[in-house]
């Protein structure tokens, strides 16, 4: 009968596999990673690409507000800062990003926005005065995550983890 012998250094193996446990305790280093990058930094980037998760090009501005429109781009103006996007820890395990700005979801989900108090709406717009019950915006969508950005967040975990694993050589 033949026969095999294994050794196993249960030092070496114990030690790996507590700082695999500690790096699971602890993801905030690999949550800042996918907040910065992925979420807030893609983000960024579709202000420039004009392009929503998905790589569907952002609906063309309405004519006559091109036509007097500052700034360059569709959704940035000469002060305002929607492209300036924030990111924060949700607790231990999650990261959220967005736009402090009032106006940034109505950009990001599309919308109809209706008078409060009003009888219309007052606006101007390429030189003309308009008074009207609503305003639809379309769907210019920047948050979001597309298959690029998944990938990267899958990187950013696995690195987390080698990180860890790593720190057997030194």
């Amino acid at each position: 009968m033949a026969s095999a012998t294994i050794t196993v250094d249960s030092r070496t193996t114990l030690g790996a596999l507590d700082r695999l446990y500690a790096a699971a305790g602890d993801l905030k280093p690999a949550l800042k990673n996918i907040g910065e990058e992925v979420l807030a930094g893609s983000a960024r980037d579709r202000f420039v690409s004009e392009t929503d998760p998905q790589g569907r090009p952002w609906p063309d501005l309405n004519p006559l507000y091109a036509l007097t429109k500052k700034g360059p781009g569709k959704l940035k103006g000469e002060s305002r800062q929607l492209s300036q996007i924030d990111w924060q820890l949700d607790g231990e395990t999650a990261v959220d990003a967005g736009s402090n700005l009032i106006y940034a979801r109505i950009h990001n989900e599309g919308g109809v926005i209706k008078p409060k108090t009003a009888a219309a709406l007052v606006f101007s717009m390429g030189g003309q005065t308009f008074k009207v019950k609503s305003v639809t915006i379309p769907k210019r969508q920047f948050l979001g995550i597309s298959d690029s950005d998944m990938q990267t967040i899958l990187a950013i975990i696995q690195d987390h983890f080698e990180m860890a694993m790593g720190e057997s050589a030194s």
